[in-house]
Protein backbone atom coordinates (compact mmCIF):
# COMPACT_ATOMS: atom_id res chain seq x y z
CA UNK A 1 0.00 0.00 0.00
CA UNK A 2 1.15 3.46 -0.68
CA UNK A 3 3.02 4.82 2.52
CA UNK A 4 0.20 7.55 3.05
CA UNK A 5 0.96 9.38 6.44
CA UNK A 6 -2.84 9.37 8.90
CA UNK A 7 -3.57 12.15 10.00
CA UNK A 8 -3.50 12.18 13.85
CA UNK A 9 -5.09 15.91 14.71
CA UNK A 10 -8.18 15.32 16.59
CA UNK A 11 -11.07 17.66 16.02
CA UNK A 12 -14.66 18.43 17.61
CA UNK A 13 -16.69 15.39 17.41
CA UNK A 14 -20.01 16.00 16.44
CA UNK A 15 -20.85 12.21 14.68
CA UNK A 16 -21.91 10.96 18.22
CA UNK A 17 -24.44 13.72 19.83
CA UNK A 18 -28.21 13.76 18.93
CA UNK A 19 -29.47 14.85 15.43
CA UNK A 20 -30.21 18.71 16.19
CA UNK A 21 -25.81 19.02 17.39
CA UNK A 22 -24.96 17.25 14.59
CA UNK A 23 -27.32 19.17 12.05
CA UNK A 24 -25.86 22.48 13.65
CA UNK A 25 -22.29 20.95 13.98
CA UNK A 26 -22.15 22.08 17.26
CA UNK A 27 -20.64 19.93 19.78
CA UNK A 28 -22.85 18.12 21.88
CA UNK A 29 -22.65 17.37 25.97
CA UNK A 30 -24.07 13.98 24.89
CA UNK A 31 -26.90 14.27 27.94
CA UNK A 32 -29.88 12.43 27.14
CA UNK A 33 -32.69 12.11 26.91
CA UNK A 34 -32.47 16.21 26.29
CA UNK A 35 -28.75 17.64 25.80
CA UNK A 36 -27.66 21.00 27.47
CA UNK A 37 -27.68 22.79 24.09
CA UNK A 38 -31.29 21.67 23.08
CA UNK A 39 -31.96 22.93 26.34
CA UNK A 40 -30.80 26.28 26.12
CA UNK A 41 -32.55 26.26 22.26
CA UNK A 42 -35.44 25.09 23.56
CA UNK A 43 -35.11 22.58 20.34
CA UNK A 44 -36.57 18.93 20.13
CA UNK A 45 -33.66 16.63 21.17
CA UNK A 46 -33.18 13.59 19.39
CA UNK A 47 -30.86 11.25 18.32
CA UNK A 48 -30.20 8.62 15.82
CA UNK A 49 -31.49 4.43 16.26
CA UNK A 50 -29.13 1.84 17.66
CA UNK A 51 -29.40 -0.05 14.21
CA UNK A 52 -27.69 2.95 11.79
CA UNK A 53 -25.36 4.10 14.87
CA UNK A 54 -21.69 2.73 13.82
CA UNK A 55 -19.86 1.38 16.48
CA UNK A 56 -19.12 3.68 19.73
CA UNK A 57 -20.03 7.05 17.16
CA UNK A 58 -17.57 5.79 14.74
CA UNK A 59 -18.07 6.87 11.37
CA UNK A 60 -18.83 5.31 8.05
CA UNK A 61 -18.82 8.63 5.80
CA UNK A 62 -19.96 8.56 2.72
CA UNK A 63 -17.29 10.08 0.44
CA UNK A 64 -17.23 11.43 -3.19
CA UNK A 65 -14.80 9.46 -5.25
CA UNK A 66 -13.68 9.64 -8.68
CA UNK A 67 -14.31 6.00 -9.56
CA UNK A 68 -16.14 3.63 -8.05
CA UNK A 69 -16.95 -0.12 -8.98
CA UNK A 70 -19.60 -0.96 -10.63
CA UNK A 71 -22.27 -2.59 -8.84
CA UNK A 72 -25.00 -2.95 -11.68
CA UNK A 73 -21.92 -4.61 -13.55
CA UNK A 74 -23.40 -8.87 -13.25
CA UNK A 75 -19.74 -9.96 -13.19
CA UNK A 76 -18.92 -7.69 -10.20
CA UNK A 77 -22.34 -8.56 -8.93
CA UNK A 78 -21.17 -12.39 -9.17
CA UNK A 79 -17.72 -11.62 -7.34
CA UNK A 80 -19.33 -9.87 -4.55
CA UNK A 81 -22.19 -12.75 -3.80
CA UNK A 82 -19.05 -15.53 -4.48
CA UNK A 83 -16.83 -13.40 -1.81
CA UNK A 84 -19.97 -13.23 0.60
CA UNK A 85 -20.88 -16.64 0.21
CA UNK A 86 -17.65 -18.78 -0.34
CA UNK A 87 -14.78 -16.73 0.70
CA UNK A 88 -15.72 -14.65 3.81
CA UNK A 89 -16.64 -17.99 5.52
CA UNK A 90 -13.20 -19.25 4.92
CA UNK A 91 -12.19 -16.14 6.86
CA UNK A 92 -12.85 -17.01 10.12
CA UNK A 93 -11.88 -20.08 11.91
CA UNK A 94 -14.24 -23.04 11.05
CA UNK A 95 -14.69 -23.43 15.54
CA UNK A 96 -16.28 -20.27 15.53
CA UNK A 97 -19.81 -20.77 16.79
CA UNK A 98 -22.32 -19.79 14.50
CA UNK A 99 -24.16 -16.70 16.20
CA UNK A 100 -20.33 -15.03 16.03
CA UNK A 101 -19.97 -15.46 12.13
CA UNK A 102 -22.43 -12.66 11.09
CA UNK A 103 -19.90 -10.66 8.99
CA UNK A 104 -22.72 -8.93 7.41
CA UNK A 105 -21.43 -5.42 8.48
CA UNK A 106 -18.52 -5.40 6.87
CA UNK A 107 -20.46 -6.61 3.29
CA UNK A 108 -23.02 -3.71 3.85
CA UNK A 109 -19.67 -1.19 4.45
CA UNK A 110 -18.61 -2.08 0.85
CA UNK A 111 -21.53 -0.52 -0.82
CA UNK A 112 -20.49 2.70 1.13
CA UNK A 113 -16.53 2.31 0.62
CA UNK A 114 -15.73 2.05 -3.10
CA UNK A 115 -11.96 0.56 -2.33
CA UNK A 116 -13.48 -2.19 0.16
CA UNK A 117 -15.56 -3.35 -2.47
CA UNK A 118 -12.55 -3.55 -4.85
CA UNK A 119 -10.65 -5.35 -2.70
CA UNK A 120 -13.62 -7.71 -1.87
CA UNK A 121 -14.00 -8.18 -6.05
CA UNK A 122 -10.20 -9.06 -6.03
CA UNK A 123 -10.34 -11.55 -3.99
CA UNK A 124 -12.83 -13.19 -5.50
CA UNK A 125 -11.49 -13.12 -8.46
CA UNK A 126 -7.96 -14.63 -7.19
CA UNK A 127 -10.30 -17.50 -5.65
CA UNK A 128 -11.71 -17.95 -9.23
CA UNK A 129 -8.28 -17.86 -10.65
CA UNK A 130 -8.61 -14.94 -12.76
CA UNK A 131 -5.49 -13.07 -11.97
CA UNK A 132 -5.91 -10.19 -14.61
CA UNK A 133 -9.44 -8.85 -13.01
CA UNK A 134 -8.10 -9.92 -9.45
CA UNK A 135 -5.12 -7.46 -10.03
CA UNK A 136 -7.11 -4.70 -12.22
CA UNK A 137 -9.32 -4.54 -8.46
CA UNK A 138 -6.60 -4.60 -6.22
CA UNK A 139 -4.90 -2.14 -7.61
CA UNK A 140 -8.28 0.48 -7.97
CA UNK A 141 -8.71 0.07 -4.31
CA UNK A 142 -5.25 0.71 -3.49
CA UNK A 143 -5.64 4.03 -5.56
CA UNK A 144 -9.25 4.72 -3.68
CA UNK A 145 -7.66 3.75 -0.26
CA UNK A 146 -5.00 6.36 -0.47
CA UNK A 147 -7.31 8.72 -1.88
CA UNK A 148 -9.43 8.34 1.03
CA UNK A 149 -6.73 8.45 3.75
CA UNK A 150 -5.37 11.70 1.86
CA UNK A 151 -8.75 13.77 2.98
CA UNK A 152 -9.43 12.04 6.39
CA UNK A 153 -9.03 13.62 9.55
CA UNK A 154 -9.90 11.00 11.88
CA UNK A 155 -8.77 7.18 9.72
CA UNK A 156 -8.68 5.51 12.97
CA UNK A 157 -12.39 5.16 13.75
CA UNK A 158 -13.44 5.27 10.05
CA UNK A 159 -14.43 1.35 9.30
CA UNK A 160 -13.88 1.43 6.17
CA UNK A 161 -10.14 1.99 6.12
CA UNK A 162 -9.95 -0.48 8.79
CA UNK A 163 -11.60 -3.25 6.81
CA UNK A 164 -9.49 -2.43 3.34
CA UNK A 165 -6.47 -2.55 5.30
CA UNK A 166 -7.22 -6.57 6.48
CA UNK A 167 -8.48 -7.14 3.37
CA UNK A 168 -5.48 -6.21 1.14
CA UNK A 169 -3.28 -8.48 4.16
CA UNK A 170 -5.90 -11.31 3.03
CA UNK A 171 -4.99 -10.81 -0.79
CA UNK A 172 -1.44 -10.67 -0.36
CA UNK A 173 -1.55 -14.16 1.10
CA UNK A 174 -4.08 -15.33 -1.55
CA UNK A 175 -1.87 -14.65 -4.60
CA UNK A 176 0.85 -16.71 -5.69
CA UNK A 177 1.97 -14.42 -8.75
CA UNK A 178 4.88 -12.86 -6.85
CA UNK A 179 6.06 -12.52 -3.42
CA UNK A 180 3.38 -10.38 -0.92
CA UNK A 181 3.34 -6.91 -0.02
CA UNK A 182 1.89 -7.83 3.32
CA UNK A 183 4.18 -6.10 5.81
CA UNK A 184 2.89 -2.20 4.10
CA UNK A 185 -0.49 -3.47 4.72
CA UNK A 186 -0.34 -4.90 7.86
CA UNK A 187 1.53 -1.83 9.62
CA UNK A 188 -1.31 0.43 8.64
CA UNK A 189 -3.78 -1.85 9.77
CA UNK A 190 -1.87 -1.65 13.29
CA UNK A 191 -1.92 2.14 12.91
CA UNK A 192 -5.50 2.13 12.25
CA UNK A 193 -6.19 0.14 15.07
CA UNK A 194 -4.04 2.00 18.05
CA UNK A 195 -6.10 4.83 16.84
CA UNK A 196 -9.70 3.40 17.40
CA UNK A 197 -12.02 4.22 20.38
CA UNK A 198 -12.27 1.62 22.64
CA UNK A 199 -14.88 -1.17 21.76
CA UNK A 200 -17.73 -2.64 23.57
CA UNK A 201 -17.07 -5.77 25.86
CA UNK A 202 -17.63 -9.67 25.09
CA UNK A 203 -21.37 -9.53 26.47
CA UNK A 204 -21.91 -7.74 22.98
CA UNK A 205 -20.49 -10.09 20.66
CA UNK A 206 -23.08 -11.21 19.31
CA UNK A 207 -24.14 -7.81 17.32
CA UNK A 208 -22.49 -7.51 14.09
CA UNK A 209 -20.68 -4.14 14.17
CA UNK A 210 -18.50 -5.98 17.35
CA UNK A 211 -17.81 -8.85 15.04
CA UNK A 212 -16.59 -6.45 12.73
CA UNK A 213 -13.87 -5.05 14.89
CA UNK A 214 -13.36 -8.20 16.65
CA UNK A 215 -12.61 -9.89 13.79
CA UNK A 216 -10.75 -6.82 12.12
CA UNK A 217 -8.26 -6.95 15.18
CA UNK A 218 -7.98 -10.77 15.36
CA UNK A 219 -7.22 -10.97 11.53
CA UNK A 220 -3.98 -8.20 11.92
CA UNK A 221 -2.61 -9.77 15.00
CA UNK A 222 -3.16 -12.99 12.58
CA UNK A 223 -1.32 -12.17 9.36
CA UNK A 224 1.53 -10.01 11.44
CA UNK A 225 2.68 -13.00 13.55
CA UNK A 226 2.16 -16.22 10.97
CA UNK A 227 3.43 -14.23 8.35
CA UNK A 228 6.99 -12.52 10.39
CA UNK A 229 8.36 -16.68 9.77
CA UNK A 230 8.36 -15.70 6.14
CA UNK A 231 8.82 -12.23 5.84
CA UNK A 232 10.91 -9.99 8.19
CA UNK A 233 9.55 -6.67 7.36
CA UNK A 234 7.06 -7.77 9.74
CA UNK A 235 9.61 -7.93 12.90
CA UNK A 236 8.37 -3.86 13.49
CA UNK A 237 4.63 -4.91 13.46
CA UNK A 238 5.14 -6.90 16.22
CA UNK A 239 6.02 -3.47 18.49
CA UNK A 240 2.54 -1.58 17.42
CA UNK A 241 0.15 -4.23 18.11
CA UNK A 242 -2.11 -3.15 19.88
CA UNK A 243 -3.21 -5.33 22.77
CA UNK A 244 -6.33 -2.94 24.06
CA UNK A 245 -8.63 -4.64 21.52
CA UNK A 246 -7.46 -7.70 21.72
CA UNK A 247 -6.76 -9.11 24.97
CA UNK A 248 -9.17 -9.85 27.04
CA UNK A 249 -9.19 -10.52 31.38
CA UNK A 250 -7.40 -13.78 32.45
CA UNK A 251 -5.95 -14.29 28.94
CA UNK A 252 -2.86 -16.45 30.83
CA UNK A 253 -1.08 -19.74 29.41
CA UNK A 254 -3.32 -22.65 29.72
CA UNK A 255 -6.27 -20.15 31.32
CA UNK A 256 -7.71 -18.13 28.65
CA UNK A 257 -11.12 -16.93 29.04
CA UNK A 258 -14.16 -18.67 27.30
CA UNK A 259 -15.03 -16.30 25.13
CA UNK A 260 -15.30 -16.79 21.59
CA UNK A 261 -12.52 -16.32 19.22
CA UNK A 262 -13.20 -15.42 15.21
CA UNK A 263 -10.30 -15.51 13.71
CA UNK A 264 -7.69 -16.94 16.33
CA UNK A 265 -7.52 -20.24 17.09
CA UNK A 266 -5.76 -19.45 20.96
CA UNK A 267 -5.75 -16.49 22.75
CA UNK A 268 -3.65 -13.31 21.69
CA UNK A 269 -1.19 -14.36 24.66
CA UNK A 270 -0.34 -17.49 22.66
CA UNK A 271 0.17 -15.18 19.13
CA UNK A 272 2.21 -12.58 20.40
CA UNK A 273 4.53 -15.60 21.90
CA UNK A 274 4.77 -17.24 17.96
CA UNK A 275 6.43 -13.78 17.09
CA UNK A 276 8.55 -12.91 19.64
CA UNK A 277 10.07 -16.79 19.00
CA UNK A 278 10.13 -15.43 15.50
CA UNK A 279 11.98 -12.51 15.79
CA UNK A 280 14.37 -13.93 18.35
CA UNK A 281 14.97 -17.42 16.04
CA UNK A 282 15.95 -14.93 12.98
CA UNK A 283 18.68 -13.53 14.43
CA UNK A 284 22.14 -14.48 13.53
CA UNK A 285 24.04 -12.69 16.24
CA UNK A 286 24.51 -13.34 19.43
CA UNK A 287 21.67 -12.19 21.51
CA UNK A 288 22.29 -8.60 23.80
CA UNK A 289 21.31 -9.06 27.70
CA UNK A 290 18.06 -7.77 27.30
CA UNK A 291 16.88 -10.53 24.49
CA UNK A 292 18.59 -13.04 26.68
CA UNK A 293 16.09 -12.21 29.48
CA UNK A 294 13.28 -12.60 26.98
CA UNK A 295 14.47 -16.00 25.20
CA UNK A 296 14.04 -17.27 29.35
CA UNK A 297 10.93 -15.90 29.69
CA UNK A 298 9.68 -17.82 26.14
CA UNK A 299 11.37 -21.32 26.89
CA UNK A 300 9.65 -21.06 30.77
CA UNK A 301 5.98 -20.13 28.67
CA UNK A 302 6.38 -23.15 26.83
CA UNK A 303 7.45 -24.95 29.95
CA UNK A 304 3.86 -23.59 31.34
CA UNK A 305 1.97 -24.37 28.03
CA UNK A 306 3.17 -28.38 28.63
CA UNK A 307 2.53 -27.82 31.96
CA UNK A 308 -1.61 -26.83 31.54
CA UNK A 309 -2.74 -29.83 29.28
CA UNK A 310 -1.47 -27.76 25.97
CA UNK A 311 0.00 -30.92 24.81
CA UNK A 312 -3.81 -32.75 24.36
CA UNK A 313 -4.53 -30.12 21.63
CA UNK A 314 -2.41 -31.81 18.79
CA UNK A 315 -1.99 -28.44 16.98
CA UNK A 316 -1.18 -26.63 19.70
CA UNK A 317 1.14 -29.59 21.11
CA UNK A 318 2.82 -28.83 17.23
CA UNK A 319 3.17 -25.35 17.88
CA UNK A 320 5.38 -26.02 21.17
CA UNK A 321 7.59 -28.49 19.54
CA UNK A 322 8.13 -25.92 16.82
CA UNK A 323 8.44 -22.64 18.70
CA UNK A 324 10.78 -25.11 20.97
CA UNK A 325 12.87 -25.86 18.25
CA UNK A 326 13.30 -22.28 17.01
CA UNK A 327 14.37 -21.16 20.59
CA UNK A 328 16.85 -23.39 19.93
CA UNK A 329 18.37 -21.68 16.98
CA UNK A 330 19.00 -18.47 19.15
CA UNK A 331 20.10 -20.55 22.12
CA UNK A 332 22.88 -18.67 24.16
CA UNK A 333 23.29 -21.59 26.53
CA UNK A 334 23.95 -24.59 24.07
CA UNK A 335 27.08 -25.36 21.36
CA UNK A 336 25.80 -26.09 17.73
CA UNK A 337 26.04 -29.47 18.38
CA UNK A 338 23.91 -29.96 21.26
CA UNK A 339 20.89 -27.62 19.67
CA UNK A 340 21.23 -29.52 16.22
CA UNK A 341 20.97 -32.72 18.08
CA UNK A 342 17.84 -31.92 19.96
CA UNK A 343 16.19 -30.09 17.13
CA UNK A 344 16.19 -33.35 15.62
CA UNK A 345 14.25 -35.05 19.01
CA UNK A 346 11.87 -32.40 18.48
CA UNK A 347 11.34 -32.42 14.76
CA UNK A 348 10.94 -36.56 15.10
CA UNK A 349 7.87 -35.97 17.76
CA UNK A 350 6.80 -32.92 15.94
CA UNK A 351 6.83 -34.86 12.72
CA UNK A 352 4.89 -37.61 13.90
CA UNK A 353 2.27 -34.99 15.43
CA UNK A 354 1.68 -33.68 12.14
CA UNK A 355 0.92 -36.97 11.05
CA UNK A 356 -2.25 -37.03 12.54
CA UNK A 357 -2.99 -33.90 12.78
CA UNK A 358 -6.40 -32.63 9.74
CA UNK A 359 -4.60 -29.32 9.05
CA UNK A 360 -7.16 -28.69 7.09
CA UNK A 361 -9.42 -28.32 9.43
CA UNK A 362 -7.91 -24.67 10.68
CA UNK A 363 -7.30 -21.55 8.67
CA UNK A 364 -4.30 -21.98 6.25
CA UNK A 365 -1.97 -19.65 8.08
CA UNK A 366 -2.46 -21.15 11.17
CA UNK A 367 -1.49 -24.45 9.89
CA UNK A 368 1.73 -23.69 7.64
CA UNK A 369 3.31 -22.03 10.82
CA UNK A 370 4.74 -24.97 12.04
CA UNK A 371 4.99 -26.96 8.79
CA UNK A 372 7.19 -24.51 7.37
CA UNK A 373 9.70 -24.94 10.63
CA UNK A 374 9.55 -28.50 10.39
CA UNK A 375 10.15 -28.63 6.66
CA UNK A 376 13.32 -26.61 6.82
CA UNK A 377 14.88 -29.20 8.62
CA UNK A 378 13.85 -31.80 7.06
CA UNK A 379 16.13 -34.57 5.91
CA UNK A 380 15.58 -37.45 4.04
CA UNK A 381 12.67 -38.17 0.94
CA UNK A 382 10.47 -39.61 3.70
CA UNK A 383 10.48 -36.49 5.87
CA UNK A 384 9.92 -34.04 2.97
CA UNK A 385 7.24 -36.24 1.61
CA UNK A 386 5.24 -35.85 4.76
CA UNK A 387 5.52 -31.94 4.58
CA UNK A 388 4.98 -31.85 0.91
CA UNK A 389 2.17 -33.89 0.92
CA UNK A 390 0.40 -31.52 4.11
CA UNK A 391 0.88 -28.50 1.76
CA UNK A 392 -0.08 -29.70 -1.49
CA UNK A 393 -3.77 -29.97 -0.84
CA UNK A 394 -3.27 -26.18 -0.68
CA UNK A 395 -0.78 -25.52 -3.13
CA UNK A 396 -2.94 -27.89 -5.86
CA UNK A 397 -6.10 -25.18 -5.15
CA UNK A 398 -3.69 -22.17 -5.84
CA UNK A 399 -3.35 -20.80 -2.39
CA UNK A 400 -0.56 -18.35 -2.73
CA UNK A 401 0.47 -19.45 1.05
CA UNK A 402 1.00 -23.24 0.72
CA UNK A 403 2.52 -22.39 -2.77
CA UNK A 404 4.99 -20.11 -2.00
CA UNK A 405 6.19 -21.93 1.20
CA UNK A 406 6.40 -25.85 -1.02
CA UNK A 407 9.05 -23.10 -3.79
CA UNK A 408 10.80 -22.12 -0.70
CA UNK A 409 11.20 -25.42 1.01
CA UNK A 410 12.20 -27.03 -2.26
CA UNK A 411 14.93 -24.42 -2.94
CA UNK A 412 16.16 -25.69 0.69
CA UNK A 413 16.01 -28.79 0.37
CA UNK A 414 18.06 -29.00 -3.22
CA UNK A 415 20.42 -25.74 -2.92
CA UNK A 416 22.01 -26.28 0.57
CA UNK A 417 24.38 -29.02 0.82
CA UNK A 418 24.97 -30.80 4.29
CA UNK A 419 28.37 -29.55 4.43
CA UNK A 420 28.77 -29.32 8.65
CA UNK A 421 27.02 -31.56 10.19
CA UNK A 422 26.91 -29.26 13.34
CA UNK A 423 25.63 -26.25 11.65
CA UNK A 424 23.62 -27.48 9.00
CA UNK A 425 20.04 -27.21 10.31
CA UNK A 426 20.98 -24.04 11.74
CA UNK A 427 21.61 -22.78 8.48
CA UNK A 428 18.76 -24.27 7.23
CA UNK A 429 16.50 -22.60 8.97
CA UNK A 430 18.50 -19.26 8.73
CA UNK A 431 17.85 -19.76 4.56
CA UNK A 432 13.75 -20.50 5.53
CA UNK A 433 13.44 -17.56 7.69
CA UNK A 434 15.63 -14.95 5.11
CA UNK A 435 15.07 -16.03 2.08
CA UNK A 436 13.93 -13.06 -0.55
Amino acid sequence: MPATPLASKARVRTRTGCLQCRQRRKKCDERRPTCRRCIDNNATCAWPSKINQPIDGRRREARRWKSKPSSADDEHRQLYAHFATVVMPRLVRPKCPSECIDQSYMLHLAHEFPPLMAIMLAIAAVDLSREALAMDRYLCSLRGLQEGLADATDAGNEDGFLATTILLCVFENLRSDSPPSIGLHAKAAGVLLSRRKPGKGPESLSEPDVVFERTCAESFLYHSTLMMLLDPSLDLVISNIPCCLIKRPADTPGQEQDVPRFVLEESWQFFIMVAEVTRLARLSRPLFPIERQTWTHLQAELVQYKCTGAMDDVMKSLYVYTAQILLLKADHLRTAMQRTAEMRVLFQKGLATLEIVDAQKYLIGYSLWPVAVLGAIALGESEQRTIDNTIDPWARRGRGQAVRLRDRLKTIWTTLEEGDQETFLLRRLHLMMNMT
